[in-house]
């Protein structure tokens, strides 16, 4: 099963670094030159993760006349943030693209490392299962869940969404999977109330709990979540290529997660990369979550013509997890 074609979708609504630098009492020049961000985009207020989603899936059908969207089978969407805490938006996304009602679809409650998951989820569910053409789409809006004032997140992300299709016939092939989880750190990227430990209602409460409204709101740890990456993802990429049997020099480009500059230099650094091999777009995007893997490799195939190369792709954070994989374009 190959990756064939990516596209995706940004909000109109953009905000300098100087802007969201001032909701919070931080320093612009901080934001873009540390963390590397000029600007990012937002929902607007009467937007929802399902809308960007569908815009994302047009754009791939528009770029891919030869795709029938009555022969895709599966959709996978990874999220975060659902427009609601059920239905599973990936079944509000086939009614609004209008799919065939014998598709299966999901969602896959991931996040920064949620694409690199998904491919290989949905690889195997089109081998098993005889699927020719699958649709994987991010769409994690963090707008949602922060806080204008919370200066440990409101200058890091952006929202996005992107959509892959995945074909039997032709595209990058997607290599061996190298994945990992460490739940201990879950605490350093996490949104306490609004799940079943702490809801919002239940048979046990007529009211509202006395919930304090930063809960439901995304708290990070920066540090934690830097340390984690320092000591897991180093030790992936070497276990990746060693899997799918390749040298460091076989690979032409290594795409990130772009969590910000920031990270991306201590990460090429430990790796001992070229910065040429590291390509980053997050200056104008922000940290867009599971979108930002797949947004940087539509970018660098617009740019460059990714046929004929290999990409190392690794993706990383809330959890902790990550997963690391190389595509042959």
């Amino acid at each position: 099963m190959k990756l064939r074609r990516i596209a995706y979708a940004v909000p109109d609504e953009r905000f300098s670094s100087e802007e969201v630098a001032s909701w919070a009492d931080l320093d612009a020049t901080f934001v873009r030159e540390k963390v590397g961000i000029e600007s990012r985009a937002f929902l607007s207020e009467d937007e929802t993760p399902l809308q960007l989603a569908v815009e994302a899936c047009e754009r791939l059908f528009e770029s891919a006349p030869e795709l029938d969207k009555g022969q895709i089978k599966l959709v996978v969407l990874v999220t975060q943030n659902p427009d609601y805490k059920l239905p599973h938006t990936s079944a509000l996304l086939q009614h609004a693209l209008e799919l065939p009602s014998d598709v299966a679809c999901f969602d896959v409650n991931l996040g920064c490392s949620g694409y690199v998951y998904a491919l290989s989820v949905a690889k195997g569910f089109m081998a098993t299962e005889g699927v020719n053409d699958a649709l994987v789409v991010t769409c994690d809006p963090y707008s949602r869940i922060m806080g204008r004032a919370d200066r440990d997140t409101i200058a890091l992300f952006g929202d996005a969404a992107s959509a892959s299709w995945l074909s039997a016939e032709a595209g990058g092939e997607i290599g061996k999977l190298d994945f990992g989880t460490d739940g201990a750190g879950a605490e350093n990227l996490i949104v306490r109330a609004g799940g079943a430990a702490q809801p919002m209602s239940s048979v046990h409460k007529e009211a509202l709990p006395d919930i304090a409204a930063r809960d439901y709101r995304l708290a990070m740890n920066g540090r934690g979540i830097f340390n984690f990456m320092m000591q897991r993802i180093p030790a992936s990429v070497e276990r990746c290529l060693e899997k799918n049997d390749l040298s460091t020099d076989a690979i032409d480009s290594f795409v990130f997660h772009q969590g910000s500059k920031f990270l991306l230099d201590n990460l090429r650094k430990k790796l001992g990369l070229d910065a040429s091999k590291i390509p980053s777009n997050v200056r104008n995007l922000g940290n867009t979550v599971s979108s930002s893997v797949p947004i940087l490799l539509a970018d660098l195939d617009a740019q460059l013509e990714l046929q004929g190369q290999r990409v190392l792709v690794s993706g990383f954070g809330v959890g902790l997890s990550w997963a690391t994989n190389v595509i042959h374009f």
